[in-house]
């Protein structure tokens, strides 16, 4: 049985898959970046370490990696739910995890709700003050980051490739209008001198025929005879 709405059902299965596909780069990168983060700390001098500073402190990234997650599996209206209730936690209470949490929603594609370019916003806010994000937060929002530059880029690229595309389209268009347009021009005008030598060869062969009927020249006379004069005898003598 075919579904009512085939094209929407694949524009739905396509934006799931770019989102899954997103996923799975960003967890992989997010993963190699903690684990270079884990491998910069030497072992000899994990336990013996002063305490570090509060924002220094490793925070659990599981709720960012989950909602990454369900956005990207979830129904529409699933999803809607979702990005209502992290704004409205970020509208109630801008911290820099519900700001984080925020902008990895809006940064995440497959939803109606996505919003690159002001998610990209507010990690270059965070960003701009390291000091108030924990380590795994700002090592989450640098990632981020840089996925959601590279992505804008490659979407700024497509935009500009499309539009070249579609001026050459064009150009082309009205050029290949043109020509026809000269070669339909040529057409008519080969036409109409056909239609002229016809005539012109028409005229020729009635002035034939009118010369072959008459060779002499219209209004012109034929040789005229010479007037005789009677011999006169002379006069009689007196």
């Amino acid at each position: 049985m075919s579904t009512p709405f085939p094209d929407l059902n694949r524009a739905a299965a396509a934006k799931s898959r770019a989102s899954r596909h997103w996923l799975v780069r960003a967890s992989s990168t997010i993963a190699a970046a903690l684990a270079l983060t884990a491998c910069a700390v030497p072992s000899s001098n994990r336990n013996t370490a002063a305490p570090a500073p509060a924002q220094n402190v490793p925070v659990d990234l599981g709720p960012h990696l989950d909602l990454m997650y369900r956005l990207s599996s979830s129904e529409p209206a699933q999803q809607a739910d979702l990005i209502h209730e992290v704004e409205r936690a970020y509208a109630a209470a801008p911290t820099t995890s519900n700001s984080l949490r925020y902008a990895v929603a809006l940064i995440m594609p497959g939803h109606p709700a996505s919003n690159p370019a002001e998610g990209k916003k507010i990690l270059e806010t965070l960003l701009a003050n390291p000091e108030r994000l924990l380590t795994n937060e700002r090592l989450l929002a640098s990632v981020m980051l840089q996925e959601t530059t590279a992505r804008l880029k490659l979407g700024a690229d497509s935009r500009r490739l499309l539009a070249t595309v579609d001026e050459r389209t064009r150009a082309q268009a009205n050029s290949d209008r043109r020509a026809q347009g000269l070669a339909d021009d040529n057409a008519r005008l080969r036409k109409a001198l056909e239609e002229a030598q016809a005539k012109l060869d028409a005229i020729r062969a009635i002035e034939r025929t009118i010369i072959e009927r008459n060779p002499s020249p219209p209004g012109t006379a034929g040789p005229r005879s010479e007037p005789t004069v009677e011999a006169q005898s002379p006069p009689a003598g007196r």
